[in-house]
C-alpha cells in the first residue's frame, strides 16, 4: 500500500488487551478495524483506531473503552503497539422482573391499570463463558404470563462469521386486543384465559465482517384465542377459527455503520426483512402473509456540538384474509409518529418518516457515584436537547369506519430531552403535537429510531 509522498506510513506491531478478565480475546480482536503486521496510512490508521472503539463499544460488553497507541518514529514509518483498556459491564442479572405491560409508558399512564402490569424473575446472563454468547430464562406473572428460553451463540465456527439463536417458549392472557376502534385496540378480559401462544424458533446468522451481516429464521407460532373473540369481532379471522397454527420463515439483512447501536450520532444503519408467515407445510396452517420491511437511517456530525440524523421505515405486505393479530401497523416498538403515542393504525402497508436535530448540552461525561458498588459507581453520561418532526402514512384495504387515522397522512413534531447513560440506558422525555392539534409530554426508553 503506498501513502502520498507527504502522509507516512504506520506499520502495527502488538495490539494489547488490558481489564478482559472475562471476556475471551479472540472475541476483542474480531471487533477490531487493524490487526498486528498490518500497514496503513496515517489518516487510515487513526480512522481505524476511532472504529475500533466504536466497533468494541456497540458490542455491549463494556462499560468504557479506551484505545491508545504508542508510535515510535524511524525516517518516513511509524511503529506503534496499540493499547487497549476495557471495562467489563456486569454480566450475569438474577432479578425480580417488574414492568408495564403496553405498547408504551404514554400509553399505560392513560389509563393508569395496575392489573397491566408484569412481575416474575428473570435470569440473564450476557457474555456467558466469555464468548459473547446471551442466555436468557424468564417466568413472568402479571398481564402476560410467560415462560420463556433464548440462546444466542454469536460465533460457532473458528473464523467467527457464524452463530445461531435458540429460542421457545409460552405466553398466555386474561385480556386480549380483539379490534381497533377510534384509532384505540379494545380488549376483552376473561377470569380464564383469553389466549395462549406457543412459540420456537432457531436463526443462523452469518457474519464475514464487521458491519454486514445475514440471518435466517425459522419458526413456529400456535395461537389459541377464546371463542368469544369471535362473538365480539366476527371479522377476527373471516375463517371463524380460534386457532392458528403456522410455521415462518424470514431472511433479515443488516448494514451497521452506527457510531452508536443504541444512540447513534453519526454513521448509517440498513436493514431489510423478508418474512413469510406460514409457508405451507403445515397443511392445517390458515395463516398465509408475505412481508418486506425495509429501514434506512442517517446520521451527521455537524459540529459544534450539533447532531442530526434522519430515518424511513416502510413495510409492504400481502392484502385479504389475515387475522386481526397479524394486521398490526403503526403504533408498535419505534414505529409511531411522536404525538400518536396513544393511538395504533392498522394496516397492511405504512411509510414512516422521522428526523431529529439535537445539541448536546452534556457530553461524555463520567461521575462516580461513592453509594453504588464499584461494579456500577463509574458511570457515563450525556445530556442532548432536541427538535423534531415526523410523518407517516398507513394503508390498508378493508378500513375500519371509526379508524380515522388510517389511509391518511399523520404528522408530529415538537421538542425534547434525551439523556444516555451506560448500560445503554437512553431517557426521552418530549414534548409533542400532532396533526389534530393535541399535544402532551411523552416519555420513552429507548432512541427514537
Amino acid at each position: 500500500m503506498a501513502c502520498p509522498d507527504t502522509v507516512k506510513m504506520v506499520y502495527v506491531n502488538q495490539i494489547y488487551l488490558k481489564g478482559n478478565k472475562i471476556t475471551h480475546s479472540k472475541i476483542v480482536y474480531r471487533e477490531l478495524a487493524l490487526k498486528a503486521g498490518d500497514s496503513l496510512c496515517l489518516r487510515d490508521f487513526e480512522k481505524a483506531l476511532v472504529k475500533s472503539k466504536e466497533n468494541l463499544q456497540n458490542t455491549s460488553l463494556f462499560n468504557f473503552v479506551e484505545v491508545r497507541n504508542v508510535q515510535v518514529e524511524d525516517k518516513d514509518k511509524i511503529f506503534a503497539n496499540i493499547h487497549i483498556d476495557l471495562t467489563e459491564r456486569w454480566y450475569i442479572w438474577p432479578m425480580p422482573l417488574f414492568e408495564l405491560a403496553e405498547r408504551n409508558p404514554n400509553a399505560w399512564w392513560e389509563s393508569k391499570d395496575l392489573s397491566k402490569l408484569n412481575y416474575g424473575m428473570f435470569f440473564t446472563w450476557e457474555n456467558f463463558r466469555g464468548r459473547r454468547e446471551a442466555l436468557k430464562i424468564i417466568a413472568q406473572g402479571g398481564y402476560d404470563e410467560k415462560l420463556g428460553f433464548y440462546y444466542d451463540i454469536p460465533f460457532i465456527n473458528r473464523k467467527q462469521t457464524l452463530g445461531i439463536i435458540l429460542s421457545a417458549g409460552l405466553t398466555r392472557n386474561h385480556e386480549v386486543t380483539y379490534q381497533t376502534i377510534q384509532n384505540r385496540p379494545v380488549r376483552y378480559r376473561d377470569e380464564k384465559y383469553a389466549r395462549h401462544q406457543y412459540y420456537a424458533s432457531i436463526a443462523l446468522n452469518i457474519r464475514k465482517n464487521i458491519h454486514t451481516s445475514h440471518a435466517f429464521i425459522f419458526g413456529y407460532n400456535n395461537h389459541q384465542y377464546s371463542d368469544i373473540v369471535f362473538e365480539l369481532n366476527p371479522e377476527f379471522d373471516p375463517n371463524q377459527q380460534n386457532e392458528f397454527n403456522y410455521f415462518s420463515f424470514s431472511y433479515i439483512f443488516k448494514d451497521d455503520h452506527r457510531d452508536n447501536k443504541n444512540y447513534a450520532l453519526n454513521g448509517y444503519f440498513i436493514e431489510a426483512e423478508l418474512e413469510k408467515q406460514g409457508i405451507g407445510i403445515n397443511k392445517y396452517s390458515n395463516v398465509d402473509v408475505l412481508s418486506l420491511t425495509a429501514s434506512l437511517r442517517r446520521y451527521w456530525n455537524l459540529g459544534n456540538n450539533w447532531y442530526v440524523g434522519s430515518g424511513f421505515t416502510g413495510r409492504i405486505a400481502s392484502t385479504g384474509q389475515n387475522p386481526y393479530f397479524l394486521n398490526t401497523g403503526l403504533g408498535y416498538h419505534r414505529e409511531f409518529v411522536r404525538g400518536y403515542e396513544h393511538y395504533v393504525i392498522d394496516g397492511e402497508n405504512y411509510a414512516l418518516f422521522k428526523t431529529d436535530l439535537k445539541y448536546a448540552v452534556f457530553q461524555n461525561q463520567i461521575s462516580n457515584i461513592k453509594l453504588l458498588p464499584s461494579k456500577f459507581a463509574k458511570i457515563h453520561w450525556s445530556v442532548y436537547l432536541s427538535l423534531f418532526a415526523d410523518a407517516a402514512y398507513s394503508t390498508t384495504e378493508l378500513p375500519q369506519l371509526t379508524n380515522t387515522l388510517q389511509n391518511s397522512t399523520l404528522y408530529g413534531y415538537g421538542a425534547g430531552l434525551n439523556i444516555v447513560t451506560y448500560y445503554d440506558m437512553v431517557f426521552r422525555f418530549e414534548y409533542s403535537i400532532n396533526k389534530r392539534n393535541e399535544s402532551g409530554l411523552y416519555v420513552s426508553f429507548m432512541s427514537s429510531f
